[in-house]
């Protein structure tokens, strides 16, 4: 499992390509709660903008510790996983996986 930290107010993504049966999977363990998202790059551009409404196809938008999820994309390209930390004050340390 990769692991990553994400500073207080941070975000990260991460690209991968859409398989071809569309199907993929994630895990995710952290310190602290983190909100994910998956969205296609105009998704991530409109959150990026600082919108409060962009579409996302799966994750899990109010924070959690731990998170798990099967989804079917009905797209073609890339995706990101988008993992915010909204903590003010502390960093997150967190471990995730997805599965094709």
């Amino acid at each position: 499992m990769p692991k990553i930290r994400i500073g207080p107010e941070e975000k990260v993504r991460i690209r991968y390509s859409v398989p071809e049966d569309g199907l993929i999977e994630f895990n995710l363990e952290s310190d602290h709660p983190v909100r994910t998202y998956i969205v296609r790059p105009g998704g991530l551009k409109l959150f990026d903008e600082g919108k409060n409404t962009f579409k996302y196809y799966g994750g899990y938008p109010d924070p959690r510790r731990r998170q798990h999820q099967t989804v079917r994309l009905p797209f073609e390209g890339h995706w990101y996983l988008l993992i915010v930390n909204d903590d003010e004050d502390e960093s997150a340390n967190v471990d995730y996986d997805v599965y094709y």
